[in-house]
C-alpha cells in the first residue's frame, strides 16, 4: 500500500503551490447518483449440464428460441456470498458448451425487450466458448439468456457487480485559491502523521545482481524526517552457505553505508530474518521515494515476505 493518507486527501482536493496561496484543482462532476463496480471472488451461478456438473435449478440445455431466467440477488448456485439487493448490473463470464447447431446467445435483463445483438456465437464442434458479459438486472435481480437455434449448455460465473453510489459536493466543481493556513486547517490533523507501506507474500530467488524488491513514496506536508524500516526472511537453498545483503536506499543498488546482511550454513530450507532502519530529512512538497534493494554475495538463497515501511514526522 504505497498511497499515503496525505495522498488520499488528494482524491478530493488536488493541491499545487502557487504565488499568493495554494490553488485547488477541482473535478467537474457535481452531486448525484453514479454507478460503482464491486469486484468479487468469481463464483458459479449456473451450469446447465447434467449431474455431476449441474449448478443451480436447471440441468438441461437451453433449447431453440428458449429463454433461461436466472436470479442473482442473494446466495444462488455456488455464490455463497450474497449479491446485494442494491446491485443493478453484473459482470459475468458466460461459457457455451456443446451447441447442436450454429446459434447465438443474447443476455439481457428480465422484463426487457429482447435485443437484436448477441453475446456469444457458438457452433457445433467448437471447444467451450467463453465471453465476458455485462448485463443489467431487474429490480428482483433477474436476467435472461436467450438461445436462437438448436440447443446448448451454458456456464455462468459472476466476477463482480455494479451498484449505485451517491456522491456529494466533496467533488468540487470549480477552481479556488486558499492560503496555506486554510489548507492546513482543512487537512489537520493529517499533517502530523503520514505513512506508507509496501509488502506481502513473496518468494523469489536472490541473484548477484542488485534488485529493487519494495518501494514506498511519501509527499511530505511539511519539512521533517522520514523513518524507514525494512524486513524479510532469507531462506537457504541446498546445503551451500550463502551471504545475502539488503539495504534501504534511494538508489537501485545496495548501499554499503547502510548494509544489512545474513550468512547461513545450516541446511536446506532454514531461514534468517534480515532487517534494518534508516532516517532521512525530507522537504515539504517534494516527493520522497525509497527502495529495499537486495542481492547475494555468494551461495544460493531466496527472499521471502519482504516489507518496507516509511513514517513521516514533522520537525
Amino acid at each position: 500500500l504505497s498511497r499515503t493518507r496525505w495522498a488520499a486527501i488528494g482524491a478530493v482536493v488536488a493541491i499545487t503551490l502557487g504565488a499568493g496561496g495554494i490553488n485547488l484543482a477541482r473535478a467537474t462532476i457535481g452531486t448525484g447518483e453514479r454507478t460503482s463496480f464491486v469486484a468479487i471472488t468469481p463464483c458459479r451461478l449456473a451450469d446447465t449440464r447434467p449431474a455431476p456438473d449441474t449448478v443451480g435449478s436447471r440441468n438441461t440445455p437451453i433449447g431453440s428460441d428458449d429463454t433461461f431466467t436466472l436470479t442473482a440477488h442473494g446466495a444462488n448456485g455456488l455464490c455463497t456470498t450474497p449479491i446485494p439487493t442494491g446491485a443493478t448490473a453484473l459482470s459475468l463470464n458466460v461459457t457455451a458448451i456443446g451447441p447442436t447447431a450454429p446459434t447465438f446467445l443474447t443476455i439481457f435483463p428480465t422484463g426487457a425487450t429482447l435485443p437484436t445483438t448477441s453475446n456469444l456465437n457458438p457452433s457445433p464442434g467448437q471447444p467451450p466458448v467463453p465471453n465476458a458479459v455485462t448485463v443489467d438486472i431487474n429490480a428482483s435481480g433477474q436476467f435472461n439468456i436467450f438461445n436462437k437455434f438448436g440447443s446448448v449448455n451454458v456456464i455462468v460465473d459472476i466476477v463482480g457487480y455494479y451498484e449505485d453510489h451517491n456522491h456529494n459536493d466533496l467533488y468540487y466543481t470549480k477552481a479556488e485559491t486558499y492560503t496555506k493556513a486554510e489548507v492546513d486547517a482543512m487537512v489537520s490533523p493529517l499533517t502530523n502523521s503520514v505513512a506508507a507501506y509496501a509488502g506481502g507474500n513473496q518468494f523469489v530467488a536472490l541473484t548477484t545482481t542488485d534488485t529493487v524488491y519494495r518501494t514506498v513514496s511519501i509527499l511530505p506536508p511539511a519539512n521533517g524526517k522520514v523513518i524507514v524500516n525494512s524486513g524479510a526472511y532469507i531462506r537457504q537453498v541446498g546445503a551451500t552457505a550463502f551471504i545475502a545483503r539488503c539495504s534501504i536506499t534511494q538508489t537501485i543498488a545496495v548501499d554499503f553505508e547502510s548494509l544489512q546482511y545474513v550468512t547461513l550454513n545450516v541446511g536446506d530450507g532454514e531461514s534468517e530474518v534480515i532487517g534494518g532502519t534508516r532516517g532521512y530529512d525530507v522537504t515539504e512538497g517534494v516527493m520522497f521515494t525509497v527502495n529495499l534493494v537486495c542481492d547475494e554475495a555468494s551461495g544460493e538463497a531466496n527472499l521471502s515476505d519482504s516489507w518496507l515501511t516509511a513514517i513521516y514526522a514533522p520537525t
